[in-house]
């Protein structure tokens, strides 16, 4: 495996190590935590509105908790509003300050965060880039007036053709601590050939941060061909990982795309419903390198 870099940014494992989380639903996130035998994961992803917080985060983080005590969120902070859209100049106006703040104190609480703020920002004329980059250095901002050090920022895109140039979306270096990036189909990493992802993993070098996989699911690969659907997914990504020393964490979305998220074509990634995808999947999670619950 490519040895790992340090960056000394927030929530980092150091050395050689990677860290493991794994969602995107409470049901799910505990079929997949019996699933993985010893090797638990350390992150536990959910998402929230930034104009729902108040309503919403709460509860998600008591589910959370009731799992174990131990684990570390990482939030899909969405700047849209179910009814205005994007509202990222209003954010950046102080008008959800109190939405902010809220999320702030109750991640305070906990050991550490990952926020992915505006997460796949990069989706075609789903943002402004001026106004989202407002948006992100005003929460950036709160964060730091509140010392809440245990809160790690994500600026997590999703290249594919069709997807928005990143950099005018780049808030600069001090308000970033991560880059992240959601890869799907096996063309976003098989064989290093996707010059999208690939960029964008030379630009976190470029700017000294390390990566997360953010989301990643086998996207029209599923599990149900056993070892035919490990080789042609689960076997290219792990490779994809162990080759590129930027990436110090990944997130597995373990969903049937068509009962958790009404998309049948994704197919089934729920890795506890095949033996051998299973398995295989437990192996590779043993090797030394992956960072699971304490």
């Amino acid at each position: 495996m490519e040895k790992r870099v340090d960056f000394n940014q927030k929530l980092e494992p150091k050395g050689n190590k990677i860290l493991h989380g794994a969602g995107q639903s409470p049901e799910q996130f505990k079929k997949y935590w019996k699933a993985v035998e010893n090797y638990k994961p350390a992150i536990y992803m959910e998402y929230v509105r930034i104009d729902e917080i108040k309503k919403k985060l709460g509860k998600k983080i008591k589910k959370m908790l009731n799992i174990s005590e131990d684990l570390i969120p990482q939030i899909g902070l969405n700047l849209k509003s179910k009814t205005k859209g994007a509202i990222c100049k209003e954010v950046a106006n102080g008008k959800y300050d109190s939405e902010i703040i809220h999320l702030i104190k109750k991640l305070k609480k906990l050991k550490g965060s990952f926020v992915r703020i505006g997460y796949e920002f990069d989706h075609a004329k789903r943002y402004n880039p001026k106004e989202f980059v407002g948006a992100w250095k005003h929460i950036t901002n709160l964060i730091k007036k509140n010392d809440a050090e245990n809160i790690a920022t994500v600026w997590c895109a999703c290249p594919y053709p069709g997807t928005e140039k990143v950099e005018p979306y780049y808030p600069g270096d001090d308000y970033v601590d991560w880059f992240g990036v959601d890869v799907f189909s096996t063309k976003s990493f098989k064989d290093n050939n996707n010059l999208l992802v690939e960029n964008f993993l030379r630009l976190a070098e470029k700017h000294k941060k390390p990566l997360m996989i953010g989301e990643s699911s086998p996207a029209k690969t599923g599990v149900d061909k056993g070892k035919e659907s490990w080789d042609e997914w689960f076997k290219p990504y792990f490779v994809w990982i162990h080759n590129h020393a930027i990436i110090k964490a990944f997130c597995y979305i373990d969903w049937d795309w068509g009962k958790d998220w009404k998309q049948p074509e994704w197919l089934n990634g729920r890795i506890e419903e095949n033996e051998e995808v299973r398995k295989r999947y437990v192996k590779e999670l043993s090797k030394s390198f992956y960072l699971h619950k304490k």
